[in-house]
């Protein structure tokens, strides 16, 4: 069994992918199993186009969706206990492995009290409302190829792209298990700063993917002004229905929190981060404003919203906001 990350484990160990270890490739076959304990695991249901994700317990009663979409609730599992191999012996990689899966950062509510707000850079009309850093839960997502996640057998672990009509344990003996259809999914408690931009951004964008972009240009903007490596940090997207652009939400990256988002709270610090996001944005990349690439708002964690990520608005929005905050 390989042991990492479960934030990354999830999508690079999932059933049926290849990966290099000990310079051999390696096939993952399934999660493993520890007798007489079972994998932690939620229903949730998320809405694409208002960026809502709920998650409850098995048990609880399922929550209304706050956009009033109605989507059909899937299952996540959380493989704590770790992966398996197949039993083939491993080969010789002969060229770099392709990931298969990417993974999406949800933010599933704060833990605690409501934390407190301020407001730059004036209170009246401020441009950037901060809800100051507290503890938040995060769930990472791997749901497979086009989202239809991963059949999964509860008996023995073995793990499929595709639901097969028979299948064997991951020691190759014949196994009457039941499949069942789910996502892989990792939860951990962290330190979260929610960041709510104010001036409305030109309405023929889409506000989600417009959003996302934002974030990503901060999150770069703000390892590069706390001197830290971007890895780090994070960002994801929440609901809203009250303002144009919605909620972000910055994240240290790390199970607990490192106090890293807490220094947004300052104005100079966020100010800065602002404006370090704009010098990234700004096209010294060499990408076209209606792409992006890995020199602007692109990362190894992103992969799931390369496509839809867009540095020119960002560098429009950025410039306006800045001038009105001199």
């Amino acid at each position: 069994m390989l042991q990492r990350d479960l934030s990354i484990a999830i999508s690079e160990f999932a059933p049926t992918s290849k990966l290099v270890a000990n310079k051999k490739l390696w096939t993952s076959y399934g999660l493993k199993k520890v007798a007489e304990r079972e994998w932690p695991r939620k229903f949730y249901k998320r809405c694409s186009r208002h960026n809502v994700f709920l998650q409850w317990d098995p048990g609880q009663d399922e929550p209304p969706t706050p956009c009033g979409c109605r989507w059909v609730p899937f299952q996540y599992i959380v493989p704590r206990f770790g992966f398996v191999t197949d039993r083939d012996k491993p080969k010789e990689p002969k060229s770099r492995t392709a990931r298969v899966f990417s993974t999406r950062p949800y933010f599933a509510g704060p833990l605690g009290p409501e934390p407190d707000t301020v407001r730059f850079p004036n209170p009246e009309a401020p441009l950037i409302t901060v809800r100051k850093a507290s503890p938040g839960l995060m769930v990472v997502l791997c749901e497979g190829r086009r989202g239809e996640g991963f059949y999964i057998c509860g008996e023995c672990g073995a793990g499929f792209r595709n639901c097969p009509s028979t299948h064997k344990t991951p020691y190759g003996h014949g196994c009457q298990g039941t499949l069942e259809q789910v996502s892989l999914g990792h939860e951990f408690v962290t330190d979260v700063l929610q960041l709510q931009f104010h001036p409305a951004p030109e309405s023929r964008f889409d506000p989600v993917w417009f959003t996302y972009s934002l974030a990503y240009a901060l999150v770069e903007g703000a390892a590069e002004v706390l001197e830290v490596p971007s890895a780090d940090l994070s960002a994801t997207v929440a609901y809203s229905e009250q303002y144009p652009i919605l909620p972000i939400i910055l994240y240290d990256n790390v199970p607990g929190g490192a106090g890293l988002v807490a220094q947004l709270e300052e104005e100079e610090v966020l100010k800065a981060c602002v404006e370090s996001a704009l010098n990234r944005v700004s096209g010294k990349c060499g990408c076209d404003e209606n792409t992006s690439c890995y020199g602007c708002l692109r990362s190894y964690r992103n992969q799931f919203a390369h496509q839809n990520l867009q540095r020119g608005p960002v560098m429009n929005y950025l410039e306006a906001l800045l001038a009105t905050w001199q």
